[in-house]
């Protein structure tokens, strides 16, 4: 059989590098407008506030609850090993570091990237011992998922999830997605309340407060700097870039990285400096990072322009490391430096001879080395992701089929009408199906946004130059590619059926990411599926509603064609925008679904591990309705049967 896979394999990626391309242009032409003080000022009241409306952090400034759990004394400093509850029962395990010298000291909060120990890490214990003997006060969070805090160390055969954090992350993201919240959330309001406590300690000066961290803990010093006004210097590194460059560059990072609707209030990641301009702010890379250097130097020229016309052009700079992504030497001993100048610290600001790495077992705030070992009362976030997700199922109100419709058309941000999308008539396959017949694939390519295309296969024994007029016409939705699941249909002797390969599936899959098969391309944590429908989720939307609005549009090209009866076919992954599609739609007779979902979007956020994979879930649906409501609403106007269900999407069909 000819493959007919990725033909346009390309198209998904350069369709979202044209969308930041354009966004990345327009910020750029406004920044250049700037002219006067004034003007800067407007710019950053506006940013900041677009940038604030992506998250949703809880306002609470109170200080936590702690634990003292023991210290560890050195010489110069002594690191006290606490816990402190972010929210009830929700531990966050973390080291603070104190100066043995009196009087009042300045501070930073120190946050850790994807290490797997956490606070312990060799860079980020002598990045605090360092400051310590320079004489900060410093405090070492673990991250959720991280150092004492994994998530799923109870959770049966979670190899490959529990204790892989960036793996833990994407897992809970999914369930926080249907509630409407993001992991970003959760990693920002862990820190702050961190900041609460650390600006409660009477060995604190609040007038020179720092924050930096590398990776993970260079985006969260990102966020933190444009959420919070009582941080008095930042110092992110090795995250720092553009989207523009990420997107570019094929790069989908960790779920928290990904703020929703951040792309469509017409932000950029230097938006998230400018948000607090002129705080001083040092902006640190690594010459060879997958967070593209280039972006950050990019982002730094734009964002010097705003320091500039606010009078305080010397408070923004930038240091590119020799090295890989990390928290190298050079990068540490330039933060050192630019934080003594801020905090008016004197003397050495070199990395010193002194510093000897702690063993992470004299680190560790707890007796196991894992927070929620034993410890029966502490929540994961597994718990209270399950507890709110039954809260909105509960609570929510009973929509009527109307209002559910109109209620998905405004979450989906489906337009008022569908138009006939224009067509192309392309090249037929020449095949033959498992049972042994010729088969010829007729293929109409459809036109969607900017050139998107989504193809129709009809597969018949004749080819066709035109779509025919045709009494009764089933549109399946694949799994993974209508070229080769429609061969496998026993279609009767008077069916026609046309495979449509929705985007990024069949012909349209995308060919950037890790190599590997198909289901591992939409399952996998970091791979293709994940990476373009977080582009979206920044853009305002996702993927799901993105194919909902492909299923419709070739609706209504079928209809336009004379399609007197249509029905709605489809299998494992494409039963999502079939089902929607299928509501939706007063066009469609029918719907079958194949290894359809068994569960529902509760039972997914419900979950430990779900492989159903996030593109499938649309963001915040759990406040209003959930997949038996919707299945309750197609019957309620057409046939709907249901062929096999299954708790996880199937790797073949």
């Amino acid at each position: 059989m000819h493959d007919q896979r990725s033909f346009f394999g390309n198209m998904v990626h350069e369709y979202a590098v044209r969308r930041i391309r354009a966004l990345n242009k327009e910020r750029t032409a406004r920044i250049e407008a700037l002219r006067t003080r004034e003007d800067a000022e407007k710019y950053v009241a506006d940013v900041r506030g677009k940038v604030r409306s992506c998250f949703s952090v809880p306002a609470d400034r109170s200080v936590p609850e702690v634990e003292l759990c023991g210290t560890v004394e050195r010489e110069k400093f002594t690191v006290e090993k606490i816990i402190y509850y972010s929210r009830e029962n929700f531990g966050v395990t973390a080291n603070l570091y104190l100066p043995k010298t009196p009087g009042k000291h300045p501070a930073v909060l120190f946050l850790c990237g994807h290490s797997a120990n956490g606070k312990a890490a060799d860079a980020y214990q002598c990045g605090a011992q360092n400051l310590a003997l320079q004489g900060y006060v410093v405090l070492v969070p673990d991250p959720i998922s991280q150092g004492e805090r994994w998530q799923f160390a109870d959770v049966p055969h979670a190899q490959g999830i529990n204790g892989q954090c960036c793996c833990e992350h994407s897992m809970l993201g999914r369930g926080l997605r249907l509630c409407g919240d993001y992991f970003g959330n959760w990693r920002a309001h862990d820190a702050l309340k961190g900041l609460d406590y650390l600006l409660s300690r009477s060995e604190v000066d609040p007038a020179r407060v720092g924050v930096t961290g590398n990776s993970g803990g260079g985006t969260m010093t990102s966020f933190l700097n444009a959420l919070d006004d009582r941080f008095t210097m930042a110092a992110p590194s090795c995250y720092i870039t553009s989207w523009r460059r990420n997107i570019e560059n094929e790069f989908g990072p960790d779920v928290e990285q990904i703020p929703p609707n951040i792309l469509a209030q017409g932000c950029e990641m230097g938006d998230l400096i400018l948000a607090q301009a002129p705080r001083p702010v040092l902006l640190l890379g690594q010459k060879n990072d997958f967070f593209d250097h280039r972006g950050l130097i990019e982002t730094y020229t734009l964002a010097k322009k705003v320091y500039e016309l606010l009078g305080a052009g010397e408070n923004l700079q930038y240091f590119i490391g020799p090295t890989n992504h990390g928290y190298s030497i050079e990068n540490r001993e330039a933060m050192y430096k630019f934080f003594a100048r801020h905090a008016h610290i004197q003397g050495d600001v070199t990395e010193s001879d002194e510093t000897e790495m702690i063993p992470e077992s004299e680190l560790r705030c707890t007796l196991t080395g894992q927070l929620l070992t034993g410890r029966k009362e502490l929540a994961t976030v597994s718990q209270l992701v399950s507890a709110e997700a039954e809260k909105l199922t509960r609570e929510r109100p009973k929509l009527s089929v109307p209002q559910l419709k109109e209620r998905l058309r405004q979450e989906l941000q489906l337009p008022e009408k569908i138009e006939v999308p224009y067509s192309r008539i392309l090249r037929p396959f020449y095949t033959s199906s498992i049972y042994g017949e010729r088969i010829t694939l007729s293929r109409f390519a459809l036109e969607g946004e900017e050139g998107l295309l989504t193809t129709l296969k009809l597969n018949r024994d004749s080819y066709f130059f035109h779509f025919p007029k045709l009494e009764k016409l089933t549109l399946y939705l694949p799994h993974l590619d209508a070229g080769s699941e429609v061969l496998k249909i026993d279609r009767g002797a008077e069916e026609f059926y046309a495979g449509f390969d929705y985007r990024n599936t069949g012909e349209s899959l995308t060919l950037t990411g890790v190599p590997g098969d198909e289901y591992r391309k939409f399952t996998s944590t970091y791979n293709q599926e994940y990476h373009y429908d977080s582009i979206e989720l920044m853009f305002g939307s996702s993927m799901i509603a993105c194919r909902v609005l492909d299923t419709l549009r070739a609706i209504e090209f079928l209809k336009a064609n004379e399609v007197e009866h249509l029905h709605l076919a489809a299998r494992g992954l494409g039963s999502f925008p079939a089902l929607f599609a299928a509501l939706l739609s007063d066009k469609v007779e029918s719907l079958t679904l194949y290894d359809a979902p068994g569960s529902s979007y509760l039972d997914m956020a419900k979950k430990r591990i779900t492989r159903w994979p996030q593109s499938v879930m649309v963001p915040g649906i759990l406040k209003y309705t959930d997949l038996p409501e919707i299945c309750e609403a197609v019957r309620a106007e057409k046939t709907l049967n249901i062929i096999n269900s299954v708790n996880e999407p199937v790797p073949e069909v």
